[in-house]
């Protein structure tokens, strides 16, 4: 029988022919400082492809989701096994070049793309699922597409993020909200054990009784800090259809029933342990694949009856304007796709170039119908019809979370406010939104607890360290340094040094 060799091999081999051939530039093997001698031993002790500037496929390859700060990495190195993730920080490490980590290529500011070597565990898409035990034992590079219609085979669910192609490893690790959080908790609540290879090269496990300050900072302490994630234990739940809900109220003139419908929603379902099983996302957007109109949208994901669910949603359909655009039962990623994507409904054809910048910040007190007004207003202002407000409904189980056991430390709030402007050549508008966002979030100051949600990072914020971690911050950094003592994994809002503020007295250790 012939033997047919791997995408991988020949990828290799075509790698290894290049980097002995003379046509090879000198300039490339100077600017790393190794040898082409180095750079072949280190391509032969890899199992799997590694994507240089000049190989096919190599813009595709560096591209991220939100591609806004595109950087030209000298490697990417799609990981097969711990084995390669080790060979690849030992080699940056020796070499001394910047590493990133990629998994689904989310990060809305692009810190998982560097100009030296991304390592990219994409590759990594093992999944165990036991419905006896309810666990699911889930390598890190998989996507929620990979892993949602795997769980609901067997009848099971893990509460997980709007987009599909969002990977596990760093919606985890920043906490994770999504439509079934209110039921079931913030995905990261739900990690039992992980598994990390460290700078040095350790493969480590983490979890409540195996180095427990570890497994602390890495559920909410964000992605490409404390090592190269694995894999991820969870603890998951049965779960077979669910009901999907949108209700929309018509801003476009006139904002007093938007409003009162904003407000119903924070009075009658965040506030308080209140319908738990009712999945709550707001969005504030222009119907540009309508009427073009503003709009405020109830976007709803609910366990349980029809007749329980026209109970709970009575007092919203109560506020004048309301028009039910869709109600179905499903199963959780289809009410999950159908209920959160497409806002704004950005033309298919322009999608590839479409780029954006989001923020966020947390409201924790109860805000009037005049405040909701205001709000409303201020999205007249908008620099384009693509912009966006979010609103995700905290409450339920989230907030019975005690706060000092993950790093995700978002556990008084009743929602999470967030912004995304979109943008392309033919708006020609990036400067003006990036301008107008630090406006919003200079206005929304009035409403806000002063912190943010870490998986939606902006460039342009300051005092970041506050922001996603509060007063436990300087117990991240103690954990950064035990773990990272030479701080290698870094980028702009990474964990760093400890908080400098005045706010340095209200600093909490836990271990």
């Amino acid at each position: 029988m012939r033997y047919k060799p791997s995408k991988t091999e020949v990828q290799k081999k075509e790698n290894i022919q290049w980097l002995n051939s003379d046509k090879f530039p000198d300039e490339f093997f100077s600017s790393f400082g190794i040898t082409r001698e180095v750079l072949v031993s280190f391509e032969n002790a890899l199992t799997c492809t590694v994507i240089y500037p000049w190989s096919k496929g190599y813009n595709k390859a560096r591209r991220e989701f939100n591609n806004v700060y595109p950087a030209s990495p000298r490697m990417i190195i799609f990981v097969n096994y711990i084995q390669d993730i080790q060979e690849s920080l030992k080699f940056a490490q020796t070499y001394k070049l910047e590493t990133r980590i990629r998994s689904g290529r989310h990060s809305m500011t692009d810190y998982s793309i560097c100009d030296g070597i991304v390592i990219d565990i994409s590759n990594l898409k093992s999944v165990y699922i036991n419905t006896e035990n309810q666990t699911a034992y889930v390598e890190a590079g998989n996507r929620f597409e990979d892993l949602n219609p795997r769980l609901e085979a067997v009848g099971m669910h893990l509460p997980g993020g709007g987009c599909p192609s969002v990977s596990v490893a760093g919606y985890m690790q920043g906490g994770g909200y999504g439509l079934t959080s209110r039921n079931f908790g913030i995905h990261s609540d739900n990690v039992l054990e992980v598994l990390i290879v460290l700078a040095n090269g350790t493969l480590m496990v983490a979890s409540p009784e195996k180095n427990a300050d570890l497994f602390w900072a890495i559920r909410g302490g964000t992605g490409g800090n404390f090592g190269v994630l694995v894999s991820i234990t969870y603890k998951i739940f049965p779960l077979d259809l669910m009901w999907g809900l949108q209700i929309t109220w018509d801003f476009e003139t006139d904002t007093s029933n938007a409003a009162l419908a904003l407000y119903t929603i924070q009075e009658r379902y965040l506030v308080g342990f209140q319908y738990p099983n009712l999945g709550i996302e707001t969005f504030v957007y222009t119907d540009i694949g309508g009427d073009n109109h503003l709009k405020v949208m109830f976007g709803a994901g609910f366990i349980g009856s029809e007749e329980e669910l026209d109970t709970a949603i009575a007092p919203l359909m109560a506020v004048p304007g309301a028009t039910v655009i869709y109600k179905k039962k499903a199963k959780y990623s289809v009410i999950n796709n159908d209920v959160l994507e497409g806002i704004p409904a950005i033309p298919i054809d322009q999608l590839p170039d479409v780029k954006y910048y989001g923020r966020s910040t947390y409201i924790s007190r109860s805000l009037s119908v005049a405040d909701y007004k205001n709000i409303l207003s201020f999205f007249r202002t908008i620099p384009n019809t693509f912009g966006m407000f979010g609103m995700e409904g905290y409450g339920g189980v989230i907030n019975t979370f005690p706060v000092e056991k993950s790093a995700f430390i978002h556990r008084k709030a009743t929602m999470d406010f967030f912004c995304f402007l979109f943008f392309d050549k033919e708006t020609n508008d990036q400067e003006k939104n990036r301008l107008w966002l630090i406006s919003l979030f200079e206005f929304m100051e009035q409403y806000s607890n002063g912190h943010s949600y870490q998986n939606y990072p902006n460039r342009d914020q300051e005092g970041f360290q506050w922001a996603y971690w509060g007063q436990y911050y300087n117990q991240l950094v103690a954990i950064k340094n035990k773990y990272d003592p030479n701080n290698f994994f870094n980028y702009q809002q990474s964990i760093g040094q400890p908080i400098s503020t005045d706010k340095a007295d209200q600093q909490i250790l836990l271990f």
